[in-house]
């Protein structure tokens, strides 16, 4: 396992300020984290096990890893992008997915086309939330969606959403979650606003 890479990828997690990965004997012993006040040290906990697993299929103890918050002024309230619908249509070959999102008081929406396999089936609703969200901010290729995961524990499932951020010439992993009560298709795009929606005040300002 490349340590350096694995400590790129912490450090690219929104949130995260440092960080610093201790291996010894081919394992990973210890993961000290510096991140400001944007997120609770438990979200960014969730967010380095779930960014490490997805791309490096790493489970890591969570008592190996240590999160110091500190205070920024550079954080600052953030104006939210809210869910309003989304609809997934199987064709015969394809997939065909509708994203309905607010703003400021507006709707957006926007509309999707890809192959019908089962990875797109989850994919799709996230990178049509993406490209929703794109046409909110007048900007293209902005988020890339890298995994969507869903897992589940005692009867309850969660969607985390993997999103891969370009900010001002600057790479960041955005990870986002919520668990799915009705409908999976609504709770991906959900999960998929709760990765990027902490990002949205900084490309707006």
């Amino acid at each position: 396992m490349d340590v350096l890479a694995v400590q790129d990828t912490i450090n690219k997690i929104e949130g995260v300020i440092r960080s610093k990965v201790v291996k010894e004997n081919g394992e990973i012993t210890e993961v000290h984290v510096l991140a400001n006040n944007s997120k609770s040290p438990k979200q960014v906990l969730r967010d380095i096990e779930s960014a490490l697993y997805a791309m490096y299929d790493l489970k890591i103890d969570r008592n190996k890893i240590s999160i110091a918050s500190i205070q920024s002024e550079d954080v600052i309230s953030t104006k939210r992008v809210k869910f309003n619908s989304v609809q997934l249509k199987n064709q015969l070959n394809t997939l065909e997915c509708s994203v309905s999102l607010i703003y400021d008081d507006n709707e957006y929406k926007v509309e999707d086309v890809a192959i019908n396999t089962s990875i797109n089936k989850k994919k799709l609703v996230s990178k049509t939330t993406l490209k929703a969200v794109e046409s909110i901010l007048g900007q293209e290729y902005i988020f890339d969606v890298q995994d969507v995961l869903i897992n589940t524990s005692n009867d309850i499932s969660v969607v985390t959403v993997i999103v891969n951020a370009l900010l001002y010439g600057t790479e960041e992993v955005l990870v986002g979650s919520a668990l799915v009560k009705n409908d999976l298709n609504e709770t991906i795009a959900r999960a998929t606003l709760d990765a990027i929606n902490r990002v949205i005040q900084k490309i707006t300002s």
